[in-house]
């Protein structure tokens, strides 16, 4: 090979090279990028109870206050719906209700009753899953004898199941945990 021929070789070597790393790196890339989905900040919950006469009781517990005391009526049944915010900043509250109905197969409203006859189901016109699992957005309580305890609520992402009875057999994360005292008169 001549001396020209040598050059040619190399350098055509040479950008056959970096175009195959070309080639190889434009394959291994993702054409789609991955969605990140970030956990919900929430700052503010509010807890609705509607008794059978229809008058509406709010119980509101914003983020750095304590839960307040949820009053019932012995003997009663109630309405309840739950709403979450992020209330981060005043000037924008954001309703995150909306995107838990949104992504209602990546979210369930769990209740625990401790001290207390309190018996909790999904309403009628709750808000269903793709499986027609209920999210507990809107549920039915019927209240049993006076006595003072506390309700759990959990909003959980991403559970594991929907149909456990206690917080552990459910899995996923809490995106919020409010322990609320409860007195029946």
């Amino acid at each position: 090979m001549t001396l020209f021929n040598m050059h040619t070789f190399r350098a055509t070597r040479s950008l056959l090279a970096a175009f195959a790393l070309t080639v190889l790196f434009v394959q291994c890339k993702k054409d789609d990028p991955e969605e990140i989905n970030e956990e919900e900040t929430i700052t503010r919950v509010t807890l609705t109870l509607t008794d059978s006469n229809g008058a509406s009781v709010p119980y509101t517990w914003n983020d750095g206050s304590a839960e307040p005391t949820i009053n019932l009526t012995a003997g009663s049944v109630y309405q309840a719906s739950i709403e979450f915010f992020d209330a981060s900043d005043p000037n924008e509250v954001e309703n995150i209700t909306e995107e838990v109905i949104e992504e209602a197969d990546e979210h369930l409203v769990f209740y625990e009753v401790a001290s207390a006859s309190i018996s909790i189901a999904s309403a009628a016109n709750d808000i269903t899953d793709s499986a027609s699992a209920p999210t507990n957005l809107k549920t039915t309580w019927t209240v049993g004898d006076a006595a003072t305890g506390t309700l759990r609520a959990y909003l959980i992402h991403e559970p594991t199941s929907k149909t456990g009875t206690t917080r552990n057999a459910l899995g996923g994360s809490a995106d919020v945990e409010l322990s609320f005292p409860i007195t029946i008169q």
